[in-house]
């Protein structure tokens, strides 16, 4: 059997704790109804931070989809197909750190690069 067939730990764990991770984050628990809400208001706050420090809208929306990707790769890779939707919701903060890490760095990098060619601004 290769090894990508096979079932590794972490998933396993997940699989074998299904129902105690159903009750911990059950729309009773995280209030789903407000949940998607809250992560559109979590980027909408993040977009407005990062257009006071400058970027341009081009790298705000790249910044954006690295962060939907991020959270979305994670949830998938860990968590059975049943709860991605429910640890996506959760980690999708930690999906936003990351983006700002990245736009940070790369911001840098584009004004270093206009100041080098006499440029002022992203």
């Amino acid at each position: 059997m290769s090894i990508l067939k096979e079932e590794g730990p972490l998933r396993r764990w997940l699989r074998e704790r299904q129902p105690l991770l159903k009750r911990v984050w059950s729309p009773e628990v995280v209030g789903v109804k407000g949940v998607d809400a809250a992560i559109e208001r979590l980027k909408e706050e993040k977009k407005a931070e990062w257009r006071r420090r400058g970027y341009s809208e081009t790298l705000i929306s790249m910044a954006v989809s690295l962060a939907d990707d991020w959270a979305s790769s994670m949830a998938s890779a860990f968590a059975p197909p049943e709860l991605k939707e429910s640890v996506l919701r959760h980690i999708y903060p930690k999906a936003l750190d990351v983006a700002d890490r990245w736009i940070t760095k790369i911001g840098e990098a584009v004004k270093a690069s206009l100041l080098e060619l006499g440029h002022g601004s992203l």
